[in-house]
């Protein structure tokens, strides 16, 4: 085990356009966060409203953020176990609050209440250390999915292995594992058909290749509020389709002959059911929406987002649509984008650091820091601003900024090497202060030598 030690950050969101699409999206970037990088490959909300968030860099580069109400923690070697090297690849939520992540090539990190602990092949009968998804079931049993392998099922300390000689062929190329109201397991995959473990056998409810039709690709699932299971098909050698469950082995399914809109594919995990029970549909060329009977299709050329590509989706605590929005070159992705039909709401009321027509003075980065720290501000209308250090006993340190500014959001730095006797300064609290127009406010900030 190995104590929690989290260094956390306030967040500093660039309260521009940028973020701000309208009051129905709202974009999540390196640019205007602190998010490491857009090219995000999973996410998840945990049942305190948290959103954790993977992300790879350039080199392959891991990292692992978590975001909640204006603050943003980040975890490499400092405070856990992962290193720079460690990919995350799917993220979930053990039923007794554990978080549970899976990587590309160390098995599964587990965080509980500040400890971290792993599965892996040196500790535990998994086969194989490449954990693709792993979902948890209404009991708590951990299904865990190995490419090229199969599924590994994990309940207190007990594991059943489920692959092509004891499951169903195919079981070692699927997409994703997902649990129903029922606590049915299901399993889509491509060419091999769509499957479900009813605690007994696995069972198939859809074939991957009608007979004289093209192969099917089973590309993600959602259960909506009637425990119906929505599944969208992209078929070998073009065209896609939805399926939608009238028992589970029996399906209706639409077209583009009934929603009437040309899209390439359909994006993997990126079916979404909200809390209205609307379904959406992540695709290449924007996203599906279903609405009782009504089909509508919303990308670039109808909403500010900035991409067309939206993939692995989910609907949050407060029926925010979020979707990782890709492009087609590496590391070129835009983050997360979130939807909202009524109005986006990121964090709570009591803090919301998003609220673009106030003034905010951001918590300096990073902090602790040692010579050079950053400083952001937002200001809703143009004003002079003033931003001053001082040290614990009230005496000025430095005038940083003493200037007319437009309405924007800005950035200053405090170097203690750069001025002065200020690189003479020793290390402890030290305090910085904007004023602008009627606002006023002062925070704290540490020194380490």
């Amino acid at each position: 085990m190995k104590n929690l030690l989290a260094v956390i950050f306030i967040l500093s969101i660039n309260l521009s356009a940028q973020t701000y699409l309208n009051r129905n999206w709202v974009l999540i970037n390196k640019n205007n966060s602190l998010l490491l990088s857009n090219s995000v490959n999973a996410f998840f909300e945990d049942d305190n409203n948290g959103y954790w968030i993977s992300s790879v860099g350039e080199n392959n580069r891991g990292y692992l953020q978590f975001f909640k109400d204006g603050i943003w923690q980040t975890f490499d070697s400092t405070n856990s176990p992962l290193k720079t090297s460690t990919v995350i690849t799917d993220i979930s939520q053990a039923r007794d609050g554990k978080m549970l992540f899976g990587t590309a090539a160390n098995g599964i990190y587990i965080l509980d209440n500040g400890n971290w602990d792993s599965l892996n092949t040196s500790n535990s009968l998994i086969p194989d250390n490449y954990v693709f998804k792993i979902t948890v079931d209404l009991i708590n049993r951990y299904w865990i999915g190995i490419p090229n392998y199969g599924i590994a099922a994990y309940y207190n300390g007990s594991w059943t292995l489920f692959h092509d000689q004891n499951s169903f062929q195919g079981i070692g190329d699927f997409n994703f594992i997902e649990v129903d109201s029922s606590n049915k397991i299901w399993v889509g995959t491509d060419f091999f058909g769509l499957y479900y473990y009813d605690g007994n056998s696995w069972i198939k409810a859809i074939s991957g290749q009608f007979s004289g039709g093209p192969s099917q690709l089973f590309t993600s699932l959602s259960v909506d509020s009637e425990n119906r299971k929505w599944v969208t098909i992209n078929l070998q050698g073009g065209g896609s389709k939805i399926a939608a469950s009238l028992i589970d082995t029996s399906f209706v399914y639409y077209d583009s002959t009934n929603w009437g809109f040309q899209f390439t594919l359909f994006s993997y995990n990126g079916v979404v059911i909200d809390q209205n029970n609307i379904k959406y549909f992540g695709t290449t060329n924007g996203f599906l929406i279903y609405n009782d009977g009504n089909w509508q299709f919303i990308n670039s050329s109808n909403s500010p987002v900035p991409s067309n590509w939206f993939t692995e989706g989910l609907s949050d605590s407060r029926n925010n649509k979020i979707y990782i929005l890709s492009s087609f070159q590496p590391y070129q992705n835009y983050g997360l984008i979130f939807y909202n039909q009524d109005s986006v709401i990121v964090t709570s009321a009591e803090h919301n650091s998003l609220t673009i027509n106030n003034f905010y003075l951001f918590q300096n980065y990073p902090n602790p820091f040692n010579p050079i720290t950053k400083i952001k501000f937002s200001i809703p209308k143009s004003e002079v601003v003033q931003i001053k250090v001082y040290d614990i006993l009230g005496k000025e340190i430095k005038t940083l900024l003493n200037e007319y500014k437009q309405a924007g959001s800005y950035e200053v730095e405090f170097s203690t090497g750069s001025f002065g006797d200020a690189s003479n300064l020793p290390s402890g609290v030290y305090f910085y202060r904007m004023i602008s127009g009627g606002y006023a406010e002062t925070k704290k900030m540490l020194l380490l030598r």
